[in-house]
């Protein structure tokens, strides 16, 4: 008779523990045979235990289900959110996936692919040919995995559809895992104010320290003051910080232009009619007259009205969250004794204790 020896599973390793402002504690857990990585998450004032196991490798945790990937990837981002470590560039996804379905949104992108190459512009390819030149080749397990090791660090706003398309053909998950990560780095972007800053950065010079901070400086004024629940209310708050420095904008130019001396002519104009002047002689020997612009009066009124149009619309903006919160209310109740909730004109409820029946109340 053989004797069967006992298998040794050895614990797994607690790697860090933390409590969370609202209570919840996470542990993090690494398991030494597989090397994966788990989080426990336990609930305040709740008995069950939460445990998400995830692989440590990326590339591994990209061949999870949709569904387990996205699960994971939440257990992480709340983790991460409370031990405040970034270990890649801003720019990165690294260390954000979800999940989505990509199929559609790939799917219209190919098919205008396919009528662009069909066009003129695009060659008047045949429908065969413009379906390969778009969908290319069937990539092997090798150009996969350095497709996707590519799109991982190259910027966001590079990722292409065609990156997408051919990682699908060989992994549909990872091209799905990839597209939710990209949009949940476009709603950080929206959250943060980022996106809505880069309205005031339409040129590269324009794109610096100051111009950016400016704006999310106010805008967390704001936010502060305001306490926007949602994403709603965070795009009105955007709308309020985006009207006001268009208001500083215009009233500076307003100053600029009532109390500086103009240049009578732009340095641009004087070199292109020098120019003009060389290429089209005849234009010079006829023409009686010159193409009207703005004169230093209405520039300068003009700078006020938009001073004035922007100060409305920075008040309309604020007007427009105030009833927004009129009409939309929200009610948080902590161990009530007594609640009375009534609409304007309409039935009062008294509600003094759960176990009773509710007492109701008429009011005018």
């Amino acid at each position: 008779m053989i004797e069967e020896s006992a298998i040794e599973i050895s614990e797994p390793v607690n790697l860090r523990e933390l409590t969370t402002k609202s209570g919840s504690v996470f542990t993090l857990f690494k398991h030494p045979e597989s090397g994966e990585l788990e989080i426990e998450r336990m609930l305040p004032d709740a008995e069950t235990v939460e445990r998400i196991r995830f692989p440590v490798a990326q590339i591994e945790q990209l061949q999870l289900m949709p569904d387990d990937f996205k699960q994971v990837q939440n257990a992480i981002d709340e983790y991460l959110e409370e031990i405040r470590q970034v270990d890649v560039y801003s720019d990165s996804l690294e260390c954000f996936i979800g999940y989505d379905s990509l199929l559609r949104v790939m799917g219209k992108w190919f098919g205008s692919r396919v009528a662009y190459y069909r066009s003129a512009a695009g060659g008047s390819l045949s429908v065969e040919d413009a379906r390969k030149e778009v969908y290319r080749r069937n990539i092997s397990d090798k150009e996969a995995a350095e497709l996707l090791d590519l799109i991982m660090r190259m910027p966001r706003d590079r990722i292409s559809f065609w990156h997408l398309m051919e990682l699908n053909d060989k992994s549909p998950r990872s091209a799905e895992n990839i597209w939710e990560m990209i949009k949940r780095e476009a709603q950080r972007e929206f959250e943060s104010g980022h996106r809505a800053a880069e309205a005031f950065e339409p040129a590269d010079y324009l794109t610096d320290a100051w111009n950016r901070a400016s704006y999310l400086g106010l805008r967390e004024t704001f936010i502060a003051e305001w306490q926007p629940k949602g994403g709603i209310e965070v795009s009105m708050i955007d709308a309020i910080a985006q009207a006001w420095l268009q208001l500083q904008f215009w009233t500076k130019e307003s100053v600029k232009r009532g109390v500086t001396e103009p240049r009578r002519e732009n340095h641009e104009f004087y070199e292109w009619k020098k120019w003009n002047q060389q290429a089209n002689q005849k234009q010079w020997d006829h023409g009686h007259w010159d193409i009207p612009t703005v004169s230093e009066q209405q520039a300068v009124e003009h700078a006020a009205q938009m001073a004035d149009r922007w100060q409305r619309m920075y008040f309309r903006a604020i007007r427009s969250l105030r009833d927004w919160r009129r009409y939309t209310p929200q009610v948080t109740i902590n161990n009530p004794q007594q609640v009375n909730i009534a609409a304007d004109g309409g039935q009062q409820i008294n509600v003094s204790n759960a176990n009773e029946e509710p007492m109701k109340k008429i009011t005018s």
